[in-house]
């Protein structure tokens, strides 16, 4: 993660922040963020498929055991404590994308980025708190830097607490090696594009909608706008998601303007001479990293400075 803008000490920047950041700073934090990433901003967040589906029989994929409240096989949509995993593993992914692959930044900035209420305060909690619940889950590393920001490290994945590195860097080193079509199918990945975070669409979606959206992502195959469709049971099966969690979640992308949904003919394989069924299909369109809402109002260099230091 880059080093902040301001290089003043902390106690000189600490006179700015009683009584907590004012709510246009934490409004802002998402640009703020995307600001400091530089040229990442519009590589997006890559993430493995493994996150979101997996076909391997009574496995369910790390995405649905976030949304739950235990890692357990059964099948929830996500309250808010999941739905606060999800979207700061996801933000860890995006902003982590470069070596050290480590995020510095205080709990009041992550809160900010996600939109929660009282950033300084009660939203700074909920973030350590879902932040412990992640490194318990071998989903990320905390590393305790005494009175100073915590650094947050992602961890791959799928939860088993093997160090992060990126799909593509992942992908290309087997690829040299000539690993197996298996190996290399590991780390087959698709991207979420930065107006996710920098649009405020992440502060809007609930569990459901955030977790459709990946789902959608991840059968496009990344291309934006693809049609997709799955039956109830490989649904179940693949992604781990309750039918009740999916419709939730693909009325709130309908919503927001991103999903339609049309009934077609379609056969179980493809093949012309197999049986058609009439068979929902969704097509999830983002605008790639076109925001959905534009971006608010800049606040001043120095409050957002203060905002986001260490």
């Amino acid at each position: 993660m880059p080093s902040n803008a301001s290089q003043e000490p902390a106690e000189a920047l600490a006179p700015r922040l009683a009584g907590g950041p004012p709510e246009a700073v934490a409004a802002d934090a998402p640009e703020e963020f995307a600001r400091r990433l530089g040229r990442r901003r519009a590589a997006g967040a890559p993430v493995r498929n493994l996150f979101v589906a997996d076909d391997r029989d009574g496995v369910r994929p790390p995405m649905a055991q976030l949304l739950s409240a235990a890692t357990s096989t059964a099948v929830g949509g996500g309250g808010r404590g999941g739905q606060l995993r999800l979207k700061l593993y996801l933000s860890l992914l995006w902003i982590c994308a470069a070596p050290p692959h480590e995020a510095v930044r205080p709990s009041r900035a992550w809160a900010g980025l996600l939109g929660l209420d009282d950033p300084a305060g009660r939203g700074a909690r909920r973030v350590q708190d879902a932040m412990r619940d992640l490194q318990e889950r071998q989903m990320v590393v905390i590393r305790n830097r005494g009175s100073a920001a915590n650094g947050i490290t992602p961890l791959i994945e799928w939860g088993t607490g093997q160090p992060y590195s990126t799909p593509p860097e992942a992908y290309n080193h087997f690829k040299l090696r000539r690993a197996s079509p298996e190996t290399l199918a590991v780390h087959r990945y698709f991207r979420l594009p930065s107006s996710l975070w920098t649009s405020g669409l992440i502060t809007r979606l609930g569990g459901p909608g955030l977790a459709m959206l990946l789902v959608l992502r991840c059968e496009q195959q990344g291309a934006d706008g693809k049609p997709v469709w799955f039956s109830p049971d490989r649904a179940l099966n693949r992604f781990g998601l309750a039918e009740s969690t999916r419709r939730q979640g693909l009325d709130q992308l309908r919503a927001e303007g991103l999903v339609t949904s049309v009934q077609q003919r379609l056969s179980e394989s493809g093949d012309f001479i197999d049986v058609y069924r009439r068979r929902l299909v969704h097509t999830l369109t983002m605008g790639l990293d076109e925001g959905v809402v534009p971006a608010p109002a800049q606040a001043p260099a120095a409050t957002v400075d203060a905002f986001f230091a260490q």
